[in-house]
């Protein structure tokens, strides 16, 4: 399994479609035995997307993500666990006891006709 993280330092970063570095872990057996951290080049959204998809990647962790391209990854058959913040070790720990959670916003949600940008 294949598991990618938007890097900010050693944290989560905030925005999946503004990172500059995105990390992507091969677990196997309940164990992480591969990393590779990729530079992100490109400024098109699109192009994260395409990376992710291309390596093969089951499941994106980030922090904040706009709908269309939480959209856009769970077509891509990429699970998506969103709205989540802290160290990457810690989150990879987490998801792999099964115990990491998503939160509860959605950039764009629209609520009784207004934007909701709650998390």
């Amino acid at each position: 399994m294949k598991v990618a993280i938007p890097r900010f330092a050693e944290d989560v970063a905030p925005c999946f479609e503004h990172s500059a570095t995105i990390a992507i872990f091969t677990i196997k057996g309940g164990r992480l035995v591969d990393q590779v951290d990729f530079t992100v080049q490109s400024r098109e959204e699109l192009d994260r997307v395409r990376l992710l998809r291309d390596q093969g990647v089951d499941t994106l962790i980030c922090g904040g993500v706009q709908d269309v391209f939480e959209d856009l990854l769970r077509a891509a058959g990429i699970n998506v666990v969103s709205w989540v913040s802290g160290n990457i070790a810690d989150l990879l720990e987490r998801f792999i006891n099964g115990e990491l959670v998503p939160g509860t916003g959605r950039l764009g949600k629209k609520t009784n006709g207004a934007s909701s940008f709650d998390t």
